[in-house]
């Protein structure tokens, strides 16, 4: 199937309401903590590890998996993942301990870790290369989507019936989504099936190393204090019934964040990136060094939602211009940088919490995102790699320095 001009709606709603279903699996658990703690006997900060263990399932097995299925048709891939993703949460659903529903959770980070290794390539192949930014913006906006509305509403559901109702209607969804996956969208091959490229190779594309970096540590701080954002507010002096509106409020700031992310995206990259981190960094140092009263907290965790917003899809934009013929296996890559910061801010927010309190939060946040600030500036993530080069044929062919001919997709 060839991109042509034309938007294809009805694929990229699947694949947007596929990334919707990820993120929300993923998250869902932060906004239930408090009463999944209670239920299943254990402490805040170790349950933090249903999102410690998750993210460590995507962080060491997102390339390898990204390498080993890249043959598979990824349609076929994508339902697969669907339907790992409901089996992930009814196991969690029915979990009657901790140590099962933990079982439930790394099965769903293995399936996270499959899904994003093609989820930005499969979505960058349905367009025009000029198109590619915006179109990265548009499926990433099922994340924003799920931090705006399924994230709270399924916080409030948990709140008013049980964490575990929310979980089996997550996986409910999930079967729906199947069938318009099936439905609807095209069957592409796979990319190893149409230009391999090994992974060695992949790894030594200039500036896709310091995309990982950037991506590692300051996803690192965002959910060292993300993580624990109910147990923050609850501290601000919130109720467990108020988080679910405290958490709405924060996604429609995402949801700013992310349109004005894909406003520019296309247009000034790197600048629309450097700004991004910096806006999230900044009201985590407000947060450290302005108290923690009620108001203090709402408007530190809205600001820095409004600048987590576009982050995401900026850095997974940045990493398919370095490796146009390398999408896959540079997106595998780079989720597994990714979720090594889910991994390590789950944890390391974890031991903050049990250690110092939820108040210490903001602190520990600001100082890491704020080393991913410095890095991208410093590093310059973003920053044009083009140089142009000559086909075998003599045609002029424009293409990021140090990639094979090869590796280019055809």
């Amino acid at each position: 199937m060839r991109a042509h001009n034309r938007w294809p709606v009805a694929s990229l709603s699947v694949l947007t309401a596929a990334v919707l279903l990820s993120v929300t699996t993923e998250l869902l658990p932060t906004g239930l903590l408090p009463s999944m703690s209670r239920d299943l006997g254990v402490s805040a900060g170790r349950l933090g590890l249903l999102v410690t263990g998750y993210a460590l399932m995507v962080a060491l097995f997102a390339a390898p998996l990204g390498i080993m299925l890249g043959r598979v048709g990824r349609r076929r891939l994508l339902a697969w993942s669907v339907a790992l993703y409901a089996i992930s949460n009814v196991i969690v659903a029915v979990a009657p301990n901790f140590p099962v529903a933990a079982g439930g959770r790394l099965l769903g980070g293995l399936t996270h870790g499959a899904f994003w290794a093609m989820l930005a390539g499969y979505a960058s192949r349905l367009v025009t290369p000029e198109r590619i930014g915006r179109t990265v913006t548009i499926v990433s906006g099922g994340g924003t989507a799920s931090v705006l509305i399924a994230v709270p509403a399924g916080t409030a559901l948990g709140v008013a019936t049980s964490w575990r109702v929310a979980f089996g209607v997550l996986a409910a969804i999930s079967v729906l989504l199947l069938v318009a996956v099936v439905r609807v969208l095209p069957p592409l091959p796979g990319t190893a099936a149409v230009n391999p490229v090994p992974l060695r190779r992949v790894i030594r594309l200039p500036g896709l190393r310091p995309i990982m970096f950037t991506t590692a540590v300051t996803v690192l701080g965002y959910f060292a204090f993300s993580t624990y954002v109910a147990v923050y507010l609850l501290r601000a002096g919130l109720s467990e019934g108020q988080i679910a509106l405290a958490l709405l409020g924060s996604g429609v700031f995402g949801a700013i964040g992310l349109v004005l992310g894909g406003v520019f995206v296309d247009r000034q990259p790197r600048m629309s990136l450097v700004v991004s981190i910096f806006a999230l960094a900044t009201p985590m140092a407000f947060g450290a060094v302005a108290g923690s009263s009620t108001v203090v907290a709402l408007i530190t965790v809205a600001l820095v939602s409004l600048g987590m917003g576009a982050v995401p899809a900026l850095l997974q934009t940045a990493t398919l211009r370095v490796a146009p013929g390398a999408s896959d296996p540079a997106s595998a890559l780079n989720a597994s940088a990714f979720n090594v910061g889910i991994a390590g801010g789950a944890l390391l927010g974890g031991v903050v919490v049990d250690t110092w309190g939820s108040g210490a939060l903001p602190l520990t946040a600001a100082i890491l995102c704020g080393a991913g600030a410095v890095a991208v500036v410093a590093l310059r993530v973003g920053a044009p790699q083009l140089r142009v080069v000559e086909k075998p044929g003599g045609t002029p062919d424009e293409r990021p320095a140090g990639v094979a001919p090869e590796a280019m997709v055809a």
